[in-house]
């Protein structure tokens, strides 16, 4: 199998747009494109193409992949429980009422409040102005 088989191969299996970009890029570069085409066709730089045409070429087709692969949450299991049995015994609750709870039960403070309301969602309580 050469490259371009393995480029499509890989386009065809990530669900990816960054990831599908930089196969694209680098499949159209070893395809005989000008860097020019490609550039104006998927509106990228010339530096974009040559970084992921070589990361390609000298580290595999593997190498495309992204690396971030998300953090670990701040609350362990049994923790994030316990919250949510706390959450569905109060009667009245702010969002502030369940930051300072983590604050000093668990020492977690969320860098989103993203992370609040799907606390309490989970807890079937809506944050949500009716």
């Amino acid at each position: 199998m050469d490259i371009i088989d393995e480029l499509d191969d890989f386009i065809n299996q990530t669900k990816e747009s960054k990831e599908i970009k930089r196969a694209l890029a680098v499949k159209m570069i070893l395809s005989e494109k000008s860097y020019h085409e490609v550039k104006e066709l998927l509106n990228i730089s010339h530096s974009f193409i040559s970084q992921w045409k070589n990361q390609a070429l000298f580290h595999g087709i593997e190498s495309l992949r992204l690396q971030y692969k998300g953090t670990q949450g701040y609350l362990k299991a049994e923790e994030k429980e316990q919250t949510i049995e706390w959450l569905r015994a109060q009667y009245y609750l702010r969002l502030s009422d369940l930051q300072k709870y983590l604050k000093k039960q668990y020492d977690v403070v969320f860098e989103y409040n993203q992370s609040y309301y799907n606390l309490l969602k989970e807890a079937g309580i809506s944050w949500k102005k009716i």
